[in-house]
C-alpha cells in the first residue's frame, strides 16, 4: 500500500506524535508498504522534501499552520500525493485535508493523540473531533481516556510501544555522587499542564524531610528556571535513556516516556491534577506498575512503601519491564492495519 501520514510536525522535531509515526512507519516499510509524511516545517533551514529512514517527508512552509488559508493552499499543492495514496491517515490535524476531502474521503483515517491541555475542554474542540471521526473511515485513540471526555468511540485504542534498539546504554549522564540518596529523572515538557509544579512541590517536601536526592529534568519549557533551582535541566534530548538508565525513579506522564522507563526496569512516578490526567494515567494498563498520586503526601507515602522493601521494589521493577517489553510497535501496527 501507498500510505500518507499527515502530522503538524515531524522529525527531526522531537515529540510523542513524531516518535509514534516514526516507529509505525519503520514497521510498515519492513512489511513492504510505501510511507510518506506531509507536515509543516518547524525550522526554516530544513528542505521542503527529504527522506528520513525510508520515509518521504514533504514539508510545508514554516508557520503556514498559523493561518488556515495559507495552510490549505500548501496542502492543495500536495493534492495529487493524497489522491495517489491508498490510505491517508491524519494525526489530529483533520482540518488540514478539508480542501481535498471530497477527492479522498473513502480512504481517510484519523488518530487522536492526547488533549488540548486546557480545562474545561472547549465544546468546539469536542465537536471538531466528533466531525473528524464521522468523516473518517475509522479512528484510533491513543489512550482509553479520550472517549470519556470526547464524543468519538474509536475503532481501536493503543498506547504506543517500545523499540529497545533505539535505547542507548552509552554513558549515563546522571550525577555520580551517590551520597545524595535517591536519584530522580523527570522526562517531558516543563509546563503547567504536565503537572511540573506538583513534582517541584514533591522534591521540596523530600528536602524538608531531609530525604537526600538528586533531580535531573530532561526537557524544556516555561518552568525551566524553577526546575533549575532544585536540579539540572538538560533541555530536550533525543536519547532520554541515557538519563533514565541509572535513575532510581523516573517521573513521566506521557505514554511513550512511561513505556521507555518501564522497559528499562524503572518504577515511574506520575502526578495528576485534573480528571482528564487522572483517567489518562489510571486507564493505562501499565499503571499498576507505577506510583500514581494527586498529592505530594500520597506520593511520598507510596515511595516510602516501595523503597522500604528491596523485594517489593524489585518485583515492581521487573513487572514493569515485563509489561513494557510486551508492548511492541508491531502490535500497534497490527491495530492500524
Amino acid at each position: 500500500m501507498n500510505i500518507v501520514f499527515i502530522s503538524r510536525v515531524y522529525l527531526p522535531h522531537l515529540g510523542g506524535v513524531e516518535t509514534h509515526i516514526q516507529e509505525i512507519s519503520a514497521v510498515l516499510l519492513k512489511m513492504g508498504h510505501t510511507v510518506s509524511v506531509i507536515t509543516c516545517s518547524h525550522d526554516s533551514k530544513l528542505s521542503q522534501t527529504a527522506t528520513i529512514e525510508g520515509v518521504r517527508v514533504y514539508r510545508m512552509p514554516l508557520g503556514s499552520d498559523q493561518n488556515k488559508i495559507s495552510l490549505w493552499r500548501a496542502v492543495v499543492q500536495h493534492k495529487q500525493l493524497l489522491i495517489d495514496a491508498d490510505i491517508v491517515h491524519v494525526h489530529d490535524v483533520f482540518w488540514w485535508i478539508l480542501p481535498c476531502y471530497v477527492a479522498i474521503k473513502n480512504k481517510v483515517y484519523t488518530t487522536f493523540h492526547g488533549w488540548e491541555t486546557k480545562l474545561p475542554i472547549a465544546v468546539n474542540a469536542k465537536i471538531h473531533r466528533f466531525l473528524a471521526a464521522k468523516l473518517s473511515q475509522g479512528t484510533i485513540h491513543i489512550g482509553d481516556f479520550i472517549q470519556k471526555f470526547y464524543y468519538d468511540v474509536p475503532s481501536v485504542v493503543t498506547y504506543g510501544g517500545v523499540n529497545l534498539k533505539r535505547f542507548t546504554k552509552a554513558g549515563s549522564l546522571l550525577p555520580k555522587n551517590k551520597k545524595q540518596g535517591l536519584s530522580f529523572v523527570f522526562v517531558g515538557r516543563l509546563e503547567k499542564d504536565t503537572d511540573v509544579r506538583l513534582y517541584l512541590d514533591f522534591f521540596e517536601l523530600l528536602a524538608r524531610k531531609k530525604n537526600p536526592h538528586t533531580v535531573v529534568w530532561v526537557g524544556d519549557g516555561s518552568l525551566k528556571n524553577e526546575c533549575e533551582k532544585i536540579g539540572t535541566v538538560t533541555g530536550f534530548v533525543k536519547n532520554t535513556s541515557q538519563y533514565i538508565l541509572q535513575a532510581d525513579f523516573v517521573c513521566a506522564s506521557s505514554y511513550l516516556s512511561i513505556l521507555e522507563a518501564q522497559s528499562l526496569q524503572k518504577v515511574v512516578c506520575a502526578f495528576y491534577s485534573n480528571p482528564i490526567k487522572k483517567a489518562y494515567l489510571e486507564l493505562f494498563p501499565g499503571s499498576k506498575y507505577m506510583l500514581v498520586a494527586s498529592s505530594v503526601e500520597n506520593m511520598l507515602a507510596k515511595l516510602e512503601h516501595v523503597t522500604g522493601s528491596k523485594v517489593a521494589r524489585s518485583e515492581l521493577e521487573l513487572a514493569a519491564k515485563k509489561f513494557a517489553h510486551a508492548q511492541s510497535w508491531q502490535s500497534v501496527v497490527a491495530k492500524y492495519m
